[in-house]
């Protein structure tokens, strides 16, 4: 016959079993797999940081899909930045620029191969406005071929989701964030409008000031052409083009480099070239 146990007994047998218990629990949490790490890196731009985006398509402007090895591509992401939103820029339609000022957002997806080539674009979200979003997918497409991919990555191709904002709270104008209080200006020399004779030149000087970045991206519009048509300017350099485009007139407009939302405009006046006879 067992003899019952006393309460003492009782007691040091239920504290044996909770320290068992206890160290059992700790190997099992030993032995659990650790949370796995993100795979993606994003890039937030300087003056991302801190800020949030509440809208439906929040997240920063350029986020990496693909494993990236351990590599860090911050700094070749500011380069593929850089060279999007200088060709993004020059594309902008006047819809999304005062007094219109149409808003939009969309997102589009691409592979960056070894040697720097863009390839497999697909818009994942579209603004609803085509000609915002044909805007978008041409400041990636004209920007290939981009750097190539960094040495230490070993991957074939660098997959990435590009993030537009348009007039959005993410962006006053056209930027991926912009300060709202930007003290960046810039102006013409001369302000008043400009005489050009059809496949001459005139000179156009560009002042920004509020920043040390005084590089400016130039949007050469006309109603009566387009693009090449319109001329080109190489430096403070306008050439006009060869053929007179009617109305006669090409509006010349420079952006500032460090913030897109300051910019400048001239008239050009386009006339028929003098005969040397």
């Amino acid at each position: 016959m067992k003899t019952p146990l006393s309460v003492g007994q009782t007691w040091a047998l239920a504290l044996h079993l909770l320290i068992l218990l206890c160290c059992l629990g700790r190997l099992n949490a030993l032995h659990d797999p650790p949370s796995p790490e993100p795979k993606s890196q994003s890039l937030e731009s300087s003056q991302a940081k801190g800020q949030a985006d509440n809208s439906n398509s929040s997240g920063p402007p350029i986020e990496i899909l693909s494993d990236t090895r351990g590599v860090n591509f911050d700094p070749y992401l500011q380069k593929v930045l850089h060279d999007v939103r200088q060709n993004w820029y020059g594309l902008i339609p006047e819809a999304a620029r005062p007094p219109e000022s149409r808003k939009g957002r969309l997102s589009i997806e691409f592979a960056i191969l070894r040697n720097g080539d863009v390839k497999d674009l697909k818009l994942v979200e579209s603004s609803g406005d085509v000609q915002l979003d044909r805007a978008a997918w041409g400041g990636i497409t004209a920007s290939s071929p981009l750097p190539p991919l960094p040495m230490e990555f070993g991957g074939s191709s660098l997959s990435l989701r590009f993030r537009f904002f348009y007039n959005s709270d993410r962006s006053p104008v056209t930027g991926w964030i912009q300060s709202p209080k930007s003290s960046v200006a810039v102006s013409i020399s001369p302000p008043d409008n400009l005489e050009v004779p059809i496949g001459g030149s005139g000179i156009v000087i560009v002042t920004v000031t509020g920043t040390t970045n005084k590089a400016v991206m130039w949007r050469i519009t006309g109603l009566g052409c387009s693009r090449s048509a319109c001329g080109k300017m190489q430096g403070d350099l306008y050439i006009a083009p060869q053929a007179l485009p009617r109305p006669a007139s090409v509006t010349l407009t420079a952006i500032a480099e460090a913030d897109p939302t300051a910019t400048a405009s001239i008239a050009v006046n386009l006339i028929a070239a003098k005969s040397t006879k």
